[in-house]
């Protein structure tokens, strides 16, 4: 019974937009013990200070601020930034099938034009630490040019041992030549904003990667490239969108990337390297009384990072 009522819970932190009640919150304590964990080398502390969750990093103090990671400087300014893209992350994609229909008219609106051009940026300085900059040029020399499934692109050079471990396990698989013989390409860094918005994307910081298949079989594989003929492109039902297979999509999130085909505006091509939300569901499965605001700490909620969650990718 407790796993159950666990893996509602964990559905309902996953897909914040499904209800009214937007009490169900993530943890800035969990939150931060999660990037604490995932890059040792680059963080610190974790404290309470100033009735706020803080972690250290790069020799300053950055405050959970509803999810934003401001340093002292800044941690009032909850206006003037957009929470960082912070959630649970689900086993597997929710069908639209479940979605009600409040949900769908905010998929539509928030994937609007207007909405993705006019959403807040998020602070950078936490970031540019874990990743080796802000200017293009200080993360163009952290890049390293690796040769993943036969093909070679640059990505960051944190992640290369990863991505030459996912090719070991992909190869394993009996599928691995018909899979990689199917590939038209594979794209690592590439500095640029997020399509249609002014903030920028992991494969800006070399932590994404793309696959795209040589032929779609006339199945959907980005949300955006739906809306353009389809109106209704959050309702393409689960099996009308290309994915890679399971074992590839498992060996990334074994490494600590993400999928983009979980997000309900889905990138089905899509993985970025983002292991603190592996870690963060695994806390919070662990400590599942930390999933309210009851916990006594400032916390991110949902309902705030909804459009950071339904815009991002």
């Amino acid at each position: 019974m407790r796993k159950i009522r666990l893996t509602l819970l964990l559905l309902l932190l996953s897909v914040p937009a499904f209800t009214q009640n937007f009490g169900r919150t993530a943890n800035g304590e969990l939150a931060l013990r999660a990037f604490q964990k995932c890059f040792p080398e680059k963080t610190g502390a974790v404290s309470f200070i100033e009735n706020d969750w803080t972690i250290t990093a790069g020799g300053e103090t950055f405050f959970w601020a509803g999810g934003r990671l401001l340093p002292r400087t800044e941690k009032d300014k909850l206006d003037s930034y957009a929470p960082h893209f912070f959630w649970v992350y689900p086993e597997q994609p929710l069908s639209p099938d479940a979605y009600p229909p409040q949900y769908i008219e905010t998929l539509r609106s928030r994937g609007s034009e207007g909405a993705r051009r006019d959403q807040k940026d998020s602070h950078r300085a936490f970031q540019g630490i874990l990743y080796g900059g802000l200017e293009r040029r200080e993360i163009e020399a952290m890049m390293v040019r690796v040769d993943f499934l036969g093909e070679k692109f640059s990505i960051h050079r944190d992640i290369a041992a990863a991505l030459k471990r996912i090719d070991e396990e992909i190869r394993k698989w009996e599928g691995a030549k018909t899979f990689i013989a199917s590939i038209r390409s594979i794209g690592g860094f590439n500095w640029r904003e997020i399509a249609g918005t002014q903030r920028m994307s992991y494969h800006s910081w070399g932590l994404a990667i793309d696959i795209q298949p040589k032929s779609l079989g006339g199945k959907a594989i980005y949300w955006q490239w739906e809306r353009e003929r389809n109106n209704d492109w959050m309702l393409i039902p689960l099996e009308s969108r290309w994915n890679p297979p399971d074992p590839v999509i498992k060996a990334f999130e074994k490494e600590g990337f993400i999928w983009g085909g979980k997000w309900p505006l889905y990138d089905n091509m899509h993985f970025e390297y983002r292991p603190e939300l592996h870690e963060f569901t695994r806390l919070l499965a662990a400590n599942p009384d930390k999933s309210d605001t009851a916990s006594g700490s400032p916390v991110q909620d949902l309902h705030h990072v909804a459009p950071d969650f339904l815009l991002k990718r």
